[in-house]
């Protein structure tokens, strides 16, 4: 069955501009609708408090980058001082960096005196330091040239790699601070103090030019820190000097064979530039 014309005829005009009106006119009365409630949502306190408005999004601000802080302002403590520089801790360290007050083209900053203030300088003029025994320090023994024995003279060791390391049946050098069980000085000074006078024989003839073997024949020796040479970390550090570190080379590559005579010579220049 055929439409009619006039089914077809309407069909059309629904369709046609008449519709489109409609649907505009729609959209308007909407919108109009819209805008009145959120006018009158707007009106009710306490409605927008905790969300944000519907109208207007405002970007949310963007975090501050964090500033990098040097790296002595990231430590606990900075008053604390840092670890004695021991002959062990420069093999896994390297050499002690500089001072910061000290230029790194001084080449006199081994010798040179760290500044003091005058309350510690006069202080240390009126209380010299004494040689005192501490609570865990082990008595000083003299033993005499007599009672060196062969045996003790042929267990001298000549360099580091024949060191044997012994926490129980070693003794301690007090220079490297290494427990081994080969044979150390004797100091015959009965003032000397624990292990204060013990020293391996590659510490006494690097750092001193010194041997073993005439230290222990020898009734008068005395150990470097009873004659005030000694260059080890902690007596530098008394000393108000930095440590040294692993010097022989440097020391042999100026033409010296060991540590004391090269700081020695430095010494004398700086008094003759002073």
């Amino acid at each position: 069955m055929q439409p009619s014309a006039l089914d077809s005829d309407s069909d059309s005009e629904e369709k046609g501009p008449k519709f489109l009106e409609k649907r505009a006119l729609n959209i308007k009365e909407n919108k109009a609708m819209l805008a009145k409630l959120m006018a009158e949502l707007k009106n009710v306190p306490g409605i927008f408090t905790d969300r944000r408005s519907l109208s207007t999004t405002s970007p949310r601000p963007k975090r501050a980058p964090r500033s990098s802080f040097p790296q002595s302002a990231l430590r606990r403590n900075p008053d604390r001082i840092s670890r004695p520089h021991t002959r062990s801790r420069s093999l896994i360290d390297g050499p002690p960096t500089p001072l910061q007050e000290e230029e790194e083209d001084d080449r006199y900053s081994l010798v040179r005196r760290r500044k003091m203030s005058d309350e510690y300088l006069e202080q240390e003029i009126r209380t010299p330091r004494r040689s005192r025994p501490g609570a865990m320090a082990l008595p000083h023994v003299v033993r005499p040239v007599e009672e060196i024995t062969e045996e003790e003279l042929d267990n001298i060791c000549e360099t580091a790699r024949d060191k044997v390391y012994n926490q129980v049946m070693g003794s301690t050098c007090h220079q490297c601070r290494q427990k081994t069980i080969d044979t150390k000085t004797n100091c015959r000074n009965p003032d000397c103090v624990g292990v204060r006078g013990q020293f391996c024989g590659p510490c006494l003839r690097n750092r001193y030019g010194e041997d073993v073997r005439t230290a222990l024949l020898d009734p008068n020796w005395r150990c470097p820190p009873c004659r005030g040479i000694c260059n080890c970390s902690f007596c530098r550090q008394r000393d108000g000097r930095c440590a040294t570190g692993v010097l022989v080379y440097l020391a042999k590559y100026h033409g010296y064979d060991n540590v004391h005579a090269y700081l020695n010579s430095l010494k004398r220049e700086l008094e003759m530039e002073d």
